[in-house]
């Protein structure tokens, strides 16, 4: 009975040192990147019109931990069209900057997380680059109505 323990032992033990050593390629498959989820986009054009982009959020690393989180947001198409960055100052808080439809309209704010925000969900607010007001609706924050600042 000992002998087949150790022969096992000795069949596992090369494939464990293959993860502990790893490649560039095993390390991607590990899941280090926050899950995807809903965003919208609130901010207002050129006329004063609100206007609302609502989409899918990806994330290239994992929110709270990392200090800077590039993301990719694609619209209900599936198209891309807007890529960011979130970066932490603080365990709760940070700012972000994003540019959509290749340059043509960009933002940047701070955003906090509050008490009862689930994981990967805040509010964030801030400006287009033209001055307008800007919100980011990133998952489903708890109880926290969205408005839009008079302009």
């Amino acid at each position: 009975m000992r002998r087949v323990f150790v022969m096992a032992l000795a069949l596992l033990l090369p494939a464990c040192a293959e993860v502990q050593t790893g490649t560039a390629e095993a390390e991607r498959t590990v899941a280090r990147v926050s899950p995807a989820g809903p965003i919208s986009i609130i901010y207002r054009d050129d006329e004063s019109n609100e206007r609302t982009l609502n989409g899918i959020v990806s994330y290239d690393s994992v929110l709270g931990r990392d200090r800077a989180v590039h993301f990719t947001v694609k619209n209900q198409s599936a198209e891309p069209v807007c890529d960011g960055t979130f970066t932490k100052e603080g365990p709760n808080n940070g700012k972000f900057s994003l540019s959509c439809f290749d340059g043509y309209f960009s933002g940047n704010g701070q955003y906090e997380r509050k008490t009862g925000d689930p994981n990967n969900s805040f509010i964030a607010h801030g400006q287009t680059s033209r001055g307008f007001p800007i919100i980011l609706v990133i998952g489903r924050p708890a109880g926290r109505p969205v408005t839009m600042a008079p302009i």
